[in-house]
């Protein structure tokens, strides 16, 4: 083997080595397929071949191979006037059978409800997936739009009062790998993660000591969001409830300390219903 070779041999595994993917264990096709059906968004729901194998860096050939098996098995359709595809209902199934197995939706919808109408905010429960908070559920008040998160809205998670709160959970090597993961996001987000693991690790002991956390929107000047963690019945920390809103509607409940008194109120009640016993 020559030098050339070795030395882009030890940079594949340099690469592989920082965010803990393994390229032999990767099935190539599946990465490719997922990322395809990815590619489909409210902005672009239907593209045709030439569109996707644009965006993949694909020949046609490749890509046709890949939408032909996923229109076989019932993800994509085909126009056959436009040529152009579209994802199914299908693809649906797989999110709400992930939302299906999650109590908590189905355990906090009351709680939000209520959450919501004495904030006249929106409410949420949120998850952390890798480095992103994921919303779940939410409950919006009857008056005006106060927020436009959808969802399953995925936002990084160390930019959301929710996101940092389940975090702050995390410690050893679960840390170390959400600070790998953020770093790969530092070119592509509006809000800088923190520049080193010291500085992420002392956030996420305050967040923690503090039990919540009060956050101004850096990307949505003048919206706030409030968050306090839910509990199971081990006490593992499973989910965020969070409310998010204009910072103007929360000073007139009084600003921080009454929403503690609310948010928290809420999460103890959703950890309650998970079999969580407060000591």
């Amino acid at each position: 083997m020559t030098m050339r070779r070795k030395a882009i041999k030890r940079d594949k595994a340099d690469e592989s080595s920082k965010d803990d993917i393994d390229p032999r264990y990767m099935v190539p096709g599946l990465t490719r397929g997922l990322t395809l059906l990815a590619l489909f968004t409210r902005k672009k729901p239907a593209q045709t071949l030439v569109d996707l194998a644009a965006s993949l860096g694909l020949s046609r050939s490749a890509v046709y191979r890949l939408v032909y098996t996923l229109e076989k098995e019932g993800f994509l359709t085909r126009d056959a006037n436009s040529r152009q595809y579209r994802l199914t209902s299908r693809v649906l199934t797989l999110g709400f059978e992930y939302l299906n197995a999650r109590s908590v939706l189905e355990i906090s919808e009351p709680v939000l409800r209520s959450l919501s109408d004495a904030t006249a905010a929106a409410a949420y429960i949120v998850q952390l997936d890798g480095a992103n908070a994921v919303y779940l559920a939410r409950a919006m008040p009857t008056a005006g739009l106060v927020s436009s998160l959808q969802v399953g809205s995925r936002l990084p998670a160390h930019a959301t009062a929710s996101g940092r709160v389940l975090i702050a959970q995390k410690s050893g090597d679960e840390l170390q790998r959400i600070f790998r993961l953020l770093k790969l996001k530092r070119e592509t987000v509006v809000v800088p993660p923190p520049k080193s693991f010291a500085e992420l690790q002392t956030q996420a002991d305050q967040d923690r000591k503090r039990g919540y956390v009060f956050h101004r929107s850096i990307i949505n000047p003048g919206v706030v969001s409030f968050a306090c963690p839910v509990r199971r019945k081990n006490s593992v920390v499973s989910a965020a409830i969070t409310v998010v809103g204009p910072e103007q509607s929360f000073a007139v409940l009084g600003g921080e300390k009454p929403l503690l008194r609310i948010v928290s109120n809420a999460a103890r009640a959703v950890s309650k219903r998970l079999g969580y016993v407060e000591r």
